[in-house]
């Protein structure tokens, strides 16, 4: 994780000459200047060749992905349901529209309009779920949760529409008729999926934001149809409401209770699915600040939000609601994950290993994992691949094929054994083996390796940086368009970190850690080295990150010691930030207006 420093804006103008002459080696000012005896520039640029860093040193993972109905591209999608019967996905983009396409044919290059509800709801903001009646042929409804303006006491909705007998589909706009409505916010939900039993289950946020945790105390009150799972019988409808209640719901009878709520302690369930054969409930929950959920849901659960987040204390002093806080089935901590979208059960017969597993994924880290869970355990929990997508969806077919959904491009894809291995088992394990410095001792860097500086630094408690950057050879990168840049491959940015434990004494300097960041043809991979207290040489760090206990003095009374912990980031903390599906700006700090200064260069400028 090479530097989390990231400014919104941006001088287009100033991308190709400042690229030029930062990487050509030939440094000018960009305005126009009398000329000086001043040295000015480096007249011939250094090649790079001493590198050792290839490959990963982390063993490769079984699968890859691969691209899915490679000619199809959607806008933002977030949603896809199947209608029995019709071998169709039904595509739902973030912004309202929702498409269709025969999914048997790989090579589809068409897709067809069944729904603009923009066009229906003005004030759409998002569509959040989709799914079709289970006895479609019977009952041609679509049922679509979507959300209004955020805020609103009413402003997420479920609403059912009747579907036209055409080929293909298409919903008939002007047969809304609405279900059932919560509060809106950043945590809405809104998942979609009728169960084995044919009631239709709806997943309900906290309906807060990202921080504070819980403003509205929701988790635990079922007073309210927030932080739930929901179960209502749609073909039914009693004098209250267009849909009545099962009469095994668990808080039928529970004075104050709403009795649509199956469960309650979540989050933000995000993703949801039953198990083909034994009907089991299960749904991933987007976590707070430690940990990312998957929970086998039973009736009447509670999942423990916001009393607790997984196992770790959040709000202890809040009022539990009426059972039990029930333990994940699986939890991943934020060293790992960051944002847990909920998958299904692999059934098809391309993977037959993977026949029952539980594919699910991460949308931060784009982390695929499988589980299998028998006997009331989890006996096989293995991560599976390790991709560049932003998932927030799958897709699952009639053949019990899993298909994931990458909203940043906009694509489907599925998983495949991987083809080839990227471990470098000889890959260094010391900063003085990857050809960066001639001497880590002095942190001296090796000829070709540029020092770089920035203008806005991110505050780091303190801590100084020192950045560089090196191409591979004489390679250079290539300016696409304003700040799309191409890097070569093996290209290396790195960031040293450095603490006073003194303050205001530059003497008591201690480097702490070295970050790399490593472009290998198609990603940026982030690996971290840690300083022996010696300073003479930093080993790499495992996979899993590190932490440093350090004594610095106080700002109070420089005479006094203090504690604190410096956390050292794993791989995929490195990659929440500079995420892998966007070479150029992986980088973060290495963009035009970030670089738009002097630079020095041992006696030049």
């Amino acid at each position: 994780m090479i530097a989390v420093d990231k400014t919104h804006y941006f001088r287009s103008w100033l991308a190709v000459p400042l690229m030029c002459s930062l990487l050509m080696m030939h440094v000018a000012r960009l305005q126009a200047q009398e000329p000086t005896n001043t040295a000015n520039g480096i007249e011939k640029r250094v090649p790079w060749t001493t590198s050792k860093i290839k490959g990963t040193p982390d063993p490769s993972l079984p699968y890859e992905t691969e691209r899915a109905f490679p000619n199809l591209k959607f806008n933002q999608p977030l949603a896809i349901a199947t209608a029995p019967g019709q071998k169709r996905f039904f595509v739902a983009e973030r912004k309202g529209k929702i498409f269709s396409f025969p999914y048997e044919d790989q090579g589809v290059s068409q897709t067809d309009l069944f729904f603009d509800l923009k066009e229906r709801v003005k004030d759409l903001n998002e569509i959040y779920g989709i799914t079709f009646h289970p006895q479609f042929d019977k009952q041609r409804f679509v049922y679509i949760c979507y959300v209004l303006t955020p805020g609103l006491p009413q402003g997420t909705r479920v609403s059912r529409f009747k579907v036209m007998d055409t080929n293909p589909p298409r919903c008939d706009p002007d047969s809304e008729e609405i279900l059932i409505e919560w509060l809106s916010g950043g945590h809405n939900g809104g998942c979609l999926r009728f169960g084995p039993d044919g009631y239709l289950y709806i997943s309900t946020g906290d309906g807060g934001p990202a921080s504070p945790p819980d403003i509205h105390n929701a988790g635990q009150d079922v007073s309210n149809l927030l932080s739930c799972i929901l179960r209502i019988d749609v073909d039914h409808p009693d004098q209250e409401r267009p849909y009545s209640i099962p009469s095994d719901n668990p808080f039928v009878n529970q004075p104050g209770a709403r009795p649509e709520i199956w469960a309650f302690g979540f989050r933000n369930p995000w993703k949801m699915c039953f198990h083909p054969e034994n009907g089991d409930l299960w749904v991933g929950d987007v976590g707070w600040e430690l940990w990312e959920l998957v929970f086998r849901v039973e009736k009447g659960g509670n999942y423990g939000w916001s009393i607790r987040e997984g196992r770790q204390p959040v709000k202890p002093d809040l009022k539990p609601g009426p059972t039990p806080i029930l333990p994940p089935t699986v939890e991943h901590s934020h060293r790992e994950a960051r944002s847990v979208t909920g998958g299904y059960f692999y059934q098809s017969p391309r993977l037959k290993e993977l026949k029952d597993t539980y594919i699910y994924g991460d949308y931060s880290t784009g982390k695929l994992w499988g589980l299998r869970y028998a006997d009331k355990r989890v006996n096989w929990h293995q991560e599976l691949a390790n991709s560049t997508l932003k998932v927030t969806a799958f897709a699952l077919d009639d053949a019990g094929e899993v298909y994931i959904v990458d909203i940043e491009g906009g694509a489907f894809h599925r998983l495949v054994p991987i083809k080839e291995s990227d471990h470098n088992p000889e890959f260094p394990t010391l900063l003085s083996q990857t050809g960066l410095f001639e001497s880590t001792t002095t942190h001296q860097v090796a000829p070709g390796v540029i020092p770089y500086s920035i203008n806005a630094p991110a505050w780091a408690d303190y801590a100084t940086a020192e950045r560089f950057v090196a191409l591979p050879g004489d390679a250079s990168v290539e300016v696409v368009k304003k700040q799309e840049w191409n890097f070569p491959k093996d290209s290396v940015l790195m960031k040293t970190i450095s603490l006073e434990t003194e303050r205001g004494n530059p003497k008591s300097a201690r480097r702490l850690e070295t970050q790399l960041l490593h472009f290998n043809g198609a990603r940026w991979l982030g690996y971290s080295y840690r300083w022996n207290e010696a300073q003479t040489d930093a080993e790499l760090v495992s996979r899993d990150g590190d932490n440093l206990l350090l004594q610095v003095s106080s700002q109070v009374n420089p005479q006094e010691k203090v504690s604190f912990d410096w956390h050292i980031p794993s791989r995929a903390e490195c990659a929440v930030c500079h995420t892998p599906f966007q070479n150029h700006l992986s980088v973060l700090s290495f963009e035009a207006a970030q670089l738009n200064r002097d630079q020095k260069y041992g006696d030049v400028v």
